[in-house]
């Protein structure tokens, strides 16, 4: 399949001409695609799979997600010769096409044959472009990533140049379709009984049980063989504006009052504290908010596990929301338990308009 684009270096939109009713046609009658939401499929020259451009393809998708207590890297990046690009790797979820103009071999001529005469001309003449991004090019739910350039020094310098914007764009679909698998089936009436209660609202899938509802704490958990996932929310008058410097103590706070072992009061869930959080302000479901990352434990030390969580105002009702997931698997990967928290927690909205101001 080959492809037309017209794009500068700033526009991750690429715009394409309308399909026509074949290519409607084409694209019902497209497989899905497969394998894993973080998987991506990298088809690049082997000579520049040696250089630095390859250097940092590979440190862009093989870093290591924060927080977590052993290395997992946020995606799966697998490098397949593009002479061996068959219909199995075609149709991953993920793909990145990496070339250059002034590399002549083979395998750099296989991965031209999927661009167009006038989008190599095109290439040619402007050296702007850098990038286009197709959705569903080999299979329904996919993306493809564009990446070239004249030359190599060129093209490295512009993924560098725009390396955040190029990793969050596969970020945000292994979000989206987390979200998508996770939030499937959810809990009706579980979440109906949770807005009933409180001034927000969140999707709950089924396997979670409500373990606490107070007028201002929930405590959701999911209890399974080998792991188990936690989702709290905390509400509580916003006076204190500097709470977003310390959402440490926030934490800490909120977890020794209201994770406590009921039949050993003494325990309770605690931040080790000798392992660095990472904060981030960020927009929260169009909101400011505060991420935090870290490691929790039993205040003993028999547990512990990665957290995630948001730190969020309600302006109207002068509210501080503090929502948190946080897992428990100890003899495997945390990395996807952690994504389905993520999922979850990203539905959390507030809903003002029912929300009365604290006295």
């Amino acid at each position: 399949m080959r492809i037309t684009f017209l794009l500068t270096v700033f526009c991750l939109s690429t715009l394409i001409a309308c399909k026509s009713t074949t290519d409607k046609v084409k694209k019902d009658f497209m497989p899905l695609a497969r394998g894993e939401a973080d998987e991506i499929i990298l088809v690049i020259d082997s000579a520049h799979w040696a250089t630095d451009l390859g250097d940092q393809m590979r440190d862009m998708y093989r870093q290591y997600m924060r927080g977590l207590p052993q290395d997992e890297p946020k995606f799966s990046l697998n490098k397949v010769n593009p002479r061996k690009l068959n219909d199995v790797f075609k149709h991953a979820k993920n793909m990145i096409f990496v070339m250059t103009l002034d590399k002549k071999g083979l395998e750099s001529t296989t991965i031209r044959e999927y661009f167009t005469d006038n989008s190599l001309k095109m290439i040619q003449q402007d050296s702007s472009l850098f990038y286009t991004v197709r959705r569903d090019e080999f299979a329904k739910g996919q993306i493809v990533l564009y990446l070239f350039g004249q030359n190599e020094e060129q093209l490295l310098e512009k993924i560098k140049d725009n390396r955040s914007r190029l990793i969050e764009l596969f970020e945000s679909a292994v979000r989206q379709r987390t979200r998508e698998k996770v939030l499937a089936k959810s809990k009706d009436q579980l979440e109906k009984a949770i807005a009933e209660d409180h001034a927000y609202t969140m999707e709950i899938p089924f396997g979670y049980d409500l373990a606490k509802n107070l007028k201002d704490f929930v405590w959701l958990r999911k209890l399974e063989k080998e792991s188990e996932l936690n989702i709290i929310i905390h509400e509580r008058p916003y006076n204190d504006r500097g709470v977003f410097n310390k959402v440490d103590e926030l934490r800490d706070e909120i977890t020794s009052t209201y994770l406590r072992d009921s039949e050993k009061p003494q325990l309770h869930i605690a931040r080790q504290q000798v392992v660095p959080i990472f904060t981030e302000r960020v927009t929260f479901n169009d909101r400011f908010a505060v991420e935090a990352r870290g490691l929790w434990k039993v205040s003993d030390n028999s547990a512990g596990g990665p957290y995630v969580s948001y730190t969020v105002v309600d302006e109207a009702s002068q509210t501080l929301y503090y929502v948190e997931g946080y897992v428990y698997n100890p003899a495997g990967k945390k990395k996807q338990l952690i994504r389905e928290v993520e999922a979850i927690i990203s539905t959390f909205k507030i809903d003002s308009n029912t929300q009365e101001n604290p006295s």
